[in-house]
């Protein structure tokens, strides 16, 4: 509440300086225009001295005794008050002219003293001296009033003077003395300054020219019991009065006394709010609302300010409507710096939260990472090694203990990462096909133990590739999968992808929303680093829907709003029953968010789920050409047998375009009976799952067609057992990629071209097993150093390089690391960052600046995986990095990049 009380004093401090008062007065006037006109007080009549007068009676100034001749008709006809915005002053005349006009003076001043009720006016010099009418006029006047015109920096007149040295405004004179013979009106204190509520535009007031009224042109009867005002309104020379409703005209200065006249007959003048007691409200209501606002999100504090804001002006609009000024500027202004204050402060506490909390998890997870390297590597070793059932049963469970809490522990940090804006998005090319597979072999191991088909479609009119960041399409795509796979217990899931055209509006609105990381990186429009990767014209921005299909449990529809909040999962039986952290999908949401998407779900208890998932792209040129083998096949006729009708499609759709004819069917019966029609086939893909047999079917697809060598493609779940297919069969593994794909599809020749050989050998694409022994590696003569404080981590990553055919000195300290290098050259030191005397960071830097080795390649190895720990190895010279826990193929390649090892493998 204090930061909301200093933001409205200083707007208070600022308005006591009149800061404001320009805006106010901007404000003031659009609100009057808001109301409208009104019509002015049918009382008031304006004779001007007009253009037409001056035509027929000369150049003004006029003789005065038009002015007489102009009284004589107003008292004949009973008009109640005349008063005339024109100085009668005969300063600066001299000789003849002053005779005459004395002469004139006296006609007038008899007509002024016959009427009885007219005002006439005085003004003041450049220097502040009194301009008096003649004394002979001001004697015959029943009051003389004054006729100061102020205006406003922007050349608006809102406020009058009731009373200017002892001198009631002419409008104010004239009021008084038509309450001599009518009813009493209300006149402000002399002291005050009436702010006019101008009723209308002047072309509203009843106006007639002087030459018409002396001519007889309106009837006599018209001025009865009217107020008349007399005033000059040529185009020339006059007054440069403006009102809110003749801002772009000036209009003549008498229209601010039948301004005046109006507001006092109707007392409707304008009664603004004392400064002391807006301040009072300010000061009592700055802390009320930004206690309102504190700790909301932010469009929910913006949609409050608006509508305070909104309210706060339909009152002043009320208030104007009952001639009440009340201040607009100055109220919005303090919502504004109220909730820009809480806005700031929220920000400022929530990254300080955000940043304690990154700290501690950063600390945390170095700490339980430590430990967990030594876990998952010892546990992965052991499980390689001769044990009897109940052995390797504690052994598994041990690994899957220790990857669940690896799993929880990234989750963690992922979550956090996305809170605190420290992730970074990348913006690539990114090949669709590809994004897909690598997120499906991840997840096809767990899917084939529970026989669920693994498939994906991408229709013939999607892009090969768009511009977006690789990773984190993946980890939304593998976060979906894994929880697919999860929940499903039968039948499939399916990853499927549509793209369509988005306006260029909603793609940079889709653009906005993303992080400034993003938008440096990408010129979405064209232009920037982007056009390196081959991009297509600006016009093709798309937005890439995917959908992640399952036929789990579902999701009952009270829980569906509670499944994209952290730490959240269905229900409590699902937890036990299935475990993980419910940061998955939150961690999902948030990322496609970020990325200028979305995600939600559709789903039904006991049909499944579907997620889906949107980010804006745009094109990007496929640099992957198709091998030229391909172009031989146009022609080609295959039968594809497969039940899978997701898998189907998405063969038929690849296999298409490289003018292969597929014929399709889901059962192997009717396989049988397309085959004995005509034309003949080139080939069969067959989907192992068809059968119980595979090696049977081939044979009586094979006997059918009368063909022992018929290429066949066999479709195989991971789960399946090695089996004896022969020759010409080529089997691939279940979910297809494209490129085994497009390998295999080697073995098809059009029979009309080139006969088929049946030496052809088995493809297989099955997974590396573990090896048995160790195998000689091209990294075996490296001489490397490990740099690690821990004794059991130590003997991991000894352990590590031994199964890879290394072997490697250790030291447990900075300081040692360095003395070991200065004593003798090593090809890779593997450096912890955190280790006592002298950490790796900092051993880093000081082995670059070794002249003789310099040149050693350097990989950090630790356990602060925060993108900044990154960039601090890469900073002090390190050329790689490895987080823990260590995983003896990510050990592996990163010896293979070592310069040492290429040019071993070179040679």
């Amino acid at each position: 509440m204090m930061p909301s009380l200093l933001a409205v004093v200083s707007v208070i401090l600022l308005m006591n300086i009149q800061a404001w008062t320009p805006l106010e007065h901007l404000f003031s006037t659009q609100l009057m225009r808001w109301r409208g006109a009104e019509p002015w007080d049918s009382r008031i009549v304006m004779v001007s001295i007009d253009d037409k007068t001056l035509a027929q009676l000369g150049q003004f100034p006029i003789s005065r005794d038009y002015y007489a001749d102009l009284l004589w008709l107003l008292t004949k006809e009973d008009a109640s008050v005349v008063a005339f915005n024109i100085l009668f002053s005969d300063r600066g005349m001299a000789g003849s002219d002053l005779i005459a006009s004395s002469a004139a003076n006296d006609r007038l001043a008899i007509a002024i003293a016959a009427h009885g009720r007219v005002i006439i006016g005085q003004t003041w010099g450049p220097e502040g001296e009194p301009i008096e009418p003649v004394p002979v006029l001001s004697r015959a006047a029943i009051a003389t009033g004054h006729m100061r015109l102020q205006t406003d920096p922007d050349g608006m007149t809102r406020t009058v003077e009731v009373t200017w040295q002892n001198l009631s405004a002419l409008g104010v004179a004239a009021v008084q003395a038509y309450g001599l013979d009518n009813e009493l009106v209300n006149i402000p204190a002399a002291r005050e300054t009436l702010q006019i509520n101008w009723p209308g535009t002047a072309h509203d007031l009843t106006t007639l020219s002087l030459i018409d009224v002396l001519s007889g042109q309106f009837p006599l009867a018209y001025f009865k019991d009217k107020i008349v005002i007399v005033s000059y309104g040529a185009t020339t020379g006059r007054a440069q009065l403006r009102t809110p409703f003749d801002y772009q005209v000036p209009v003549q200065g008498g229209y601010m006394q039948a301004a005046v006249v109006d507001n006092l007959l109707g007392q409707s003048w304008l009664r603004p709010v004392s400064g002391n007691i807006v301040a009072l409200l300010l000061l009592l209501a700055g802390p009320v609302f930004g206690r309102l606002l504190y700790q909301r999100k932010g469009l929910v504090q913006v949609a409050i300010s608006g509508a305070v804001a909104v309210a706060w002006l339909l009152v002043c609009m009320t208030a104007l409507s009952a001639n009440y000024l009340l201040p607009v500027v100055t109220p919005l202004l303090a919502i504004f710096a109220v909730g820009t204050t809480v806005t700031i402060l929220g920000h400022l506490q929530s990254n300080a939260l955000l940043q304690v909390r990154s700290a501690f998890l950063n600390t945390m997870s170095h700490e339980v990472r430590t430990p967990l390297n030594a876990i998952i590597n010892l546990s992965e070793m052991l499980r390689e090694t001769p044990l009897d059932d109940r052995q390797r049963e504690f052994a598994e469970s041990l690994h899957n203990s220790s990857q669940s809490l690896l799993a929880l522990i990234n989750d963690v940090l992922d979550f956090s990462k996305i809170e605190s804006g420290q992730f970074v998005l990348e913006a690539y090319p990114v090949r669709l096909c590809e994004v897909i597979e690598r997120s499906l072999e991840m997840l096809a191991p767990h899917a084939a133990e529970k026989g669920i088909e693994l498939v994906y479609s991408l229709p013939p009119n999607t892009p090969a590739a768009i511009i977006s960041d690789s990773v984190r399409l993946q980890q939304i795509l593998v976060n979906l999968l894994s929880n697919a796979v999860k929940f499903t217990a039968a039948g499939e899931v399916s990853v499927q992808v549509q793209v369509k055209t988005i306006a260029r509006s909603k793609a940079l609105l889709s653009q906005i929303l993303t992080v400034g990381c993003w938008l440096r990186r990408l010129s979405f429009w064209g232009g920037g680093p982007g056009q390196g990767y081959g991009l297509l014209p600006a016009s093709d921005c798309y937005e890439v829907r995917f959908a992640v299909r399952d036929t789990g449990i579902g999701i009952p529809p009270d829980r569906m709003s509670d499944l994209f909040k952290p730490f959240s999962q269905v229900s409590a039986a699902t937890s036990r029953e299935y475990g993980g952290t419910g940061l998955g999908l939150s961690i999902s949401k948030r990322l496609s968010e970020r990325m200028g998407g979305d995600l939600w779900a559709r789903s039904a208890p006991g049909k499944g789920s579907i997620f889906y998932f949107t980010v804006p792209a745009r094109l990007a040129a496929d640099s992957v050409l198709r091998p030229s083998y391909l172009a031989g096949l146009k022609g080609t006729r295959l039968l594809l047998i497969d039940r899978n009708s997701t898998r189907r499609d998405r063969l038929v759709w690849e296999l298409q375009p490289l003018g292969i004819e597929v014929v399709q069917t889901a059962a192997l019966g009717e396989a049988v009976l397309l085959l004995k029609g005509a034309p003949a086939f080139d080939g069969i893909i067959l989907d192992q799952a068809v059968t119980h047999d595979p090696v049977s079917a081939i044979k009586q697809l094979r006997e059918t067609v009368s063909s022992a060598y018929l290429p066949v493609i066999l479709l195989s779940s991971l789960k399946s057992t090695d089996l004896a297919l022969g020759n010409n069969v080529t089997r691939l593994w279940k979910p297809v990629k494209q490129a085994p794909l497009y390998q295999a599809l080697q073995a098809f020749r059009p029979v009309a071209l080139a006969p088929v050989l049946p030496t052809r050998k088995l493809v297989s694409m099955a997974m590396a097993q573990p090896s048995k022994g160790i195998a000689p590696s091209p990294w075996a003569s490296l001489s490397i150093l490990v740099a690690e404080d821990n004794r059991t981590n130590q003997r991991v990553v000894l352990r590590l390089l031994e199964l890879l055919g290394c072997r490697a000195d250790v030291v447990s300290s900075g300081t040692e690391a360095l003395a070991a290098v200065r004593r003798q050259h090593y090809d890779v030191v593997l450096m912890d960052m955190r280790m006592p005397d002298l950490d790796g960071v900092e051993a880093t830097r000081q082995i670059r600046q070794i002249n003789q080795h310099g040149n050693v390649w350097i990989i950090a190895m630790t356990a602060s995986t925060m993108t900044k720990d990154r960039r601090r190895c890469y900073a002090a010279g390190m050329n790689d990095y490895l987080s823990k826990p260590i995983r003896r193929s990510a050990l592996a390649q990163a010896l293979k990049r070592c310069p040492t090892t290429q040019s071993d493998l070179t040679c």
